[in-house]
């Protein structure tokens, strides 16, 4: 596997400390409140957030597992290295990741299973979280590298975690194309009902455009199984050739007629334009020059999940302007980043011409209590020169239970 250049070490070194200094500053961190008051659900604000929308449409299309394999069941793993001060980067992710999650350290598997459930049932009846599992990285050969990987969360885990809350969650499959079994595991995955498949080309050591993917797409089509894949830059998952998260591998997925939904609308990073001598561009603007694509209007979407972090502000201007794309576009909070506290501020926004004045207390005082509620209000509030994400944006249902 391709190890991180000079340039990647410190833009991840870079994106770190900034998160550090603004924790510092603030003295942010999640208080991981428990039991949303009577005073928020009936807000005004709260009201004006759910109007018109159907909860039971309403699923959450980018969501993490995090454990550690502590109960001794799940087959979860995270490196030893985000245990590590010798690994500073992964240390400090780890312990944002665990403080937003609200775990308890000695009880990782568990705690999130619980508190992700507790925070799913203060949404209204119907909502539901797509859990991802997350695959080990591989080399060229299809075997396992766990070395190269940060962390693992198995599919079956993700698949008990929804048979044990139904009512809540639904789940994600994660499997490398390379392997000798990956039909046979896409096939099981569907079976065990797997509403999409999950990939971080970079981390898992994965070439999109690779024809080591042909018949992983042939299958994925025929299954009408959507890919979630991330684009652009990776900095939560440090590691492995950034270069595989270029927007433009993806044409292969979709030239073989599989629905595409790119991550974070690539909201962050550099690519080269294989299209223009290889000039470095803005992924984003890759990403952009796809959507415009007639001929990928019905097969490529994307995800709004991680465009409300401090630094992607510009994009969601953009993308609220793009009022073309938004029948294109589902909602994700990426949990458990909304309660990374450091890394998203409505009062940002409020200072973007994005959130009004009032918006600003509702919303902080929600999130001590509920991220994810905090993040579907936010989403919901936000506008920019008269444009809001409709409804349709936060309803994905439909496009991740298509009939075959």
């Amino acid at each position: 596997m391709t190890k991180l250049t000079n340039y990647q070490s410190t833009s991840a070194f870079s994106n770190a400390m900034v998160g550090i200094k603004a924790w510092l500053e603030t003295g942010h961190r999640n208080p991981n409140l428990t039991g949303l008051p009577e005073s928020l659900k009936t807000h005004p604000l709260m009201h004006q957030v759910w109007d018109g929308i159907d909860a039971t449409q309403v699923w959450d299309c980018h969501a993490h597992i995090i454990g550690s394999g502590d109960s001794g069941t799940s087959g979860a793993w995270a490196t030893p290295r985000m245990d590590t001060w010798r690994h500073p980067i992964l240390k400090i992710q780890k312990w944002f990741h665990v403080n937003g999650a609200g775990l308890d350290k000695k009880n990782e598997d568990t705690s999130f299973v619980s508190r992700l459930a507790h925070l799913s049932s203060e949404m209204p009846e119907g909502y539901k979280t797509m859990l991802f599992a997350f695959e080990w990285a591989h080399d060229e050969t299809g075997k396992q590298i766990k070395e190269e990987s940060i962390f693992h969360i198995p599919n079956d885990y993700a698949a008990r975690i929804v048979a044990q809350h139904p009512q809540h969650f639904e789940w994600v499959a994660s499997i490398h194309p390379y392997r000798a079994d990956a039909i046979d595991a896409l096939e099981q995955a569907h079976a065990q009902g797997a509403v999409a498949m999950k990939w971080l080309a970079s981390s898992m050591n994965i070439d999109p455009a690779s024809s080591k993917c042909t018949k992983f797409y042939q299958k994925l089509q025929q299954l009408n199984m959507p890919m979630i894949t991330h684009v652009g830059r990776e900095s939560a998952v440090p590691g492995g050739d950034l270069n595989v998260n270029n927007p433009l591998k993806a044409r292969a997925m979709l030239d073989a007629g599989v629905r595409v939904v790119m991550a974070h609308c690539a909201s962050d990073g550099v690519d080269k334009d294989y299209d223009h001598g290889n000039k470095l561009v803005s992924s984003f603007e890759l990403f952009t020059r796809m959507m415009d694509k007639p001929e990928y209007e019905k097969l490529l979407f994307s995800d709004i999940s991680a465009t409300t972090l401090f630094n992607h502000a510009w994009v969601l201007k953009h993308v609220l302007q793009r009022t073309d794309w938004h029948h294109r576009l589902h909602n994700g909070t990426d949990y458990p980043l909304p309660g990374v506290f450091p890394l998203i501020s409505s009062e940002q926004f409020y200072r973007e011409g994005m959130l009004a004045k009032e918006h600003v207390p509702f919303l902080q005082e929600v999130r001590k209590y509920n991220p994810i509620m905090f993040d579907f209000a936010m989403k919901r509030l936000l506008s920019y020169k008269e444009k809001q994400f409709p409804t349709s944006v936060f309803e994905t249902r439909g496009f991740f239970r298509q009939l075959i």
